[in-house]
């Protein structure tokens, strides 16, 4: 990076090459190369550009930490600063803080844990510069609370951590603390000598259900450490059983059997009584009955944790108990409740009563995929003995009209035709879309039944109304190369129901935004990448004005819009369709709703590397929407990592090829690169075919070939179906699903 006088200068409000906006969206979107190309030949010269080379220093391999840390100072200094001296740290300390807004609060905490880090300042002088942050409800300022108390703890200066946070009226530590800021606030009373007062600070906190299990942990450590190893024991079993999660196996069930296994005890709260149930579910199960019929009020109003329960006692060949759980409670009816049912009629071997249950728990959410695969495998059996028609049939009747609806139709169809019913089969060809729009299986039952469907002919005039529109959608697939009778045409008569009303809820939450100081404030947060603390200002704002799930899925959608973060809009615009069963189809969805679910981020990189490597656009976009919903810094449980993915090994491998030198899977350019490489190697190795691409591209190119080897044999629709695993399975649906909704969009609403 190269180093001027220009470090010198203060910072200028006019005459940078690029807007604040467009420095913003290069740091929430981890566009380090970009950010690097900008300021080789020059310095910054605005506060949004010196926090975009923080963002390149902390995240880039090629960072310089010695360089964030001078820039962290000059952002609070209001200049650049060549080095930073212990004079310069105690002016920050001595003089007043910058305005602050969401780049000096991160600035702030970030130097903060830069200066612990390299032990620049003492515990005294770190505290004076926390304390200089003023009050308000904000993520940092809690984040500071919860580091005074900590650096007082840690020093063992135990009544400057009380007399701190009892410097707080209780109204404003309900404002203002976490969890963690209670925590260290226990700890100091206890140490400080007010041992009864801590320890029921501790207690309330380990029964509260919205603290963290970490911090429950660390109570559990504490509190051993202080009073014996044993000391769960030496309490009031109402606070004893919060601590079973952290007991080991023995222990655990000593402590349970110690005390006869609650078989007499009402426990006064609902944590409380969960615990005990956790813990006896798991090592004494038969006991579990018992326990609920003493506390049957609490396992109604917790019908999610009765059902959880139920289903552990099914899988524990206990369905009787399972089922003895559900029906001595009055319990409200939910897709989890449901479906504990269906698991112990299951388990009990009646076929009709699980059959039953699982349609309901599908009524009420057809979004899970476990349970249709659930469904399906009840259906078919072993792939050739199907049910009889009568279950297709409510089957057909009580799953509503969605895309996942689409292997229960496709499984339908085969059975009509391995049953000879062609007449069932050619009504159904004529109509299948409208049951199952967007879906995969759209193209799949076009392409295996398209002898059956070249007998049909096509209506002349497919717009006339929506059922002559979805019979040629039904004979085409919505497929763009067959479809050319409705390219281009006015479709809004058959556009799904609320569709439009939708558009208007999340146009109307912008003024929402606009309109209300937390929002704005997560709305800045946001334009610098950082969603967690945006996201408790949303939750702050959802508590202060009793909003709803819905109007909080809108208000996130929006302020992705306004942020460029196209992952809180398709992520909750996607949860607002669900809610409103509105099918993803963006043949029938207008125009500005089938672009917020299928954007198309970074188009100048997309498209550049997709010329580069000879793939189409459409592809990268549906695979990448599959593996990050567009969150450039997602990391996956198995650490893969951008918005593509891409495992470190294979990103090595990827990197040696293209020659490039050390770089961030986060980066947007190097993540779409690497992606599109790999997609093309996978597309060569495989026909050109995305359906085989893309289960290599999940599973692995050697699993492919191996699945192909063991499971092929010439159909690709069967071979997924045996596909082992269930993973790939959907992931290959999903993304080629993607990429004809990508497709669907270019060619009918040409975006």
């Amino acid at each position: 990076m190269k180093k001027t006088i220009l470090g010198l200068l203060p910072f200028l409000v006019v005459g940078s090459l690029f807007a604040d906006d467009d420095l913003k969206y290069l740091v929430k979107s981890y566009s380090l190369e970009k950010i690097r190309r900008i300021f080789r030949e020059r310095s910054p010269s605005k506060e949004s550009e010196v926090y975009a080379l923080v963002r390149f220093h902390e995240t880039h391999p090629d960072g310089d930490e010695g360089n964030k840390f001078r820039y962290l100072v000059s952002l609070l200094k209001g200049r650049l600063v060549v080095g930073v001296t212990k004079d310069e740290l105690h002016s920050l300390i001595k003089n007043p803080l910058p305005p602050m807004n969401a780049v000096s609060k991160m600035s702030f905490w970030k130097l903060y844990e830069e200066m612990v880090k390299r032990k620049s300042l003492s515990s005294s002088e770190l505290i004076s510069y926390l304390k200089k942050l003023p009050p308000e409800y904000d993520p940092v300022y809690k984040n500071v609370i919860g580091e005074i108390l900590r650096i007082h703890y840690e020093n063992g200066e135990f009544k400057e951590a009380k007399d701190y946070a009892e410097s707080f009226s209780e109204k404003d530590k309900k404002e203002y603390f976490g969890a963690m800021a209670y925590y260290r606030y226990a700890k100091a009373l206890y140490k400080f000598g007010e041992v009864q007062k801590g320890e029921n600070l501790l207690y309330a906190l380990a029964e509260d259900a919205n603290v963290p299990s970490y911090v429950k942990k660390d109570i559990y450590t504490d509190l051993r450490t202080w009073k014996g190893e044993s000391f769960y024991k030496q309490i009031p079993l109402e606070k004893g059983v919060l601590f079973l999660p952290f007991l080991d196996a023995s222990d655990k069930k000593t402590f349970i059997s110690s005390h006869q296994y609650f078989s007499s005890i009402v426990f006064e709260r609902p944590e409380s009584w969960k615990a005990a149930a956790r813990g006896l579910v798991g090592y004494y199960p038969e006991r579990l009955s018992s326990l609920f019929s003493r506390h049957k009020s609490y396992a109604e109003y917790f019908p999610e944790f009765t059902a959880a329960m139920s289903v552990e006692l099914s899988n524990q060949n206990l369905a009787k108990s399972g089922l003895d759980l559900l029906e001595k409670t009055n319990l409200s009816s939910s897709e989890s409740v449901e479906y504990a049912y269906a698991r112990a009629y299951k388990r009990l071997g009646e076929r009709d009563k699980y059959f039953n249950g699982l349609l309901s728990s599908l009524e009420k959410n057809p979004y899970n995929l476990i349970r249709q695969d659930e469904l399906i495998d009840l259906l078919i059996g072993d792939h050739s003995h199907f049910l009889e028609e009568s279950y297709w049939k409510e089957a057909l009747k009580r799953i509503p009209n969605l895309p996942v609806k689409g292997r229960l139709v496709y499984w339908y169809l085969r059975s009509l035709k391995s049953k000879g019913k062609q007449d069932e089969l050619l009504s159904w060809l004529r109509s299948y879309y409208k049951f199952i729009p967007g879906s995969y299986y759209t193209r799949v039952i076009r392409e295996e039944f398209a002898t059956e469907i070249s007998s049909i002919q096509k209506p002349d005039s497919p717009l006339r109304n929506k059922d002559t529109l979805f019979e040629y959608l039904s004979l085409t697939a919505g497929d763009p190369k067959y479809s050319d009778k409705i390219i281009g045409r006015d479709l809004e008569f058959a556009y799904f129901p609320d569709s439009f009303s939708l558009d208007v809820r999340i146009d109307s939450a912008h003024s929402k935004v606009r309109g209300n100081t937390l929002l704005q404030n997560a709305k800045e947060y946001l334009e610098i990448g950082e969603m967690a603390y945006a996201s408790s200002l949303v939750d702050k704002f959802v508590l202060q004005t009793g909003t709803s799930e819905e109007e909080k899925d809108e208000i996130f959608a929006a302020l992705g819009e306004v942020t460029g973060n196209q992952y809180l809009t398709v992520f909750h615009t996607r949860n607002l369709m669900k809610r409103r069963r509105i099918p993803d189809d963006v043949i029938l969805l207008p125009s500005k709703l089938a672009s917020r679910i299928y954007p198309r981020p970074h188009r100048d990189i997309v498209s550049h590397y997709s010329q580069s490597f000879g793939i189409e656009e459409d592809i990268v976009y549906a695979v990448m929407r599959q593996e990050s919903f567009f969150k450039e810094n997602a990391v996956s449980s198995s650490n893969a990592r951008g918005l593509m993915q891409i495992m470190g090994p294979t990103g090595k491998g990827l990197a040696q090829g293209l020659g490039l030198g050390p770089y961030s899977l986060f980066d947007p350019e190097i993540s779409i690169q690497m992606g599109a490489k790999f997609l093309k190697y996978l597309l060569s190795s495989n026909e050109n075919d995305l359906k085989w691409a893309s289960i290599a591209y999940n599973g692995g190119p050697g699993n492919l070939r191996k699945w192909k080897r063991n499971h092929y044999h010439g159909d690709f629709n069967h071979f997924l179906e045996e596909l082992p695993l269930k993973e790939p399975r959907d992931y290959c649906r999903i993304v080629t699903s993607n990429y004809y909704n990508y497709q669907s969009l270019r060619q009918y609403k040409n975006r």
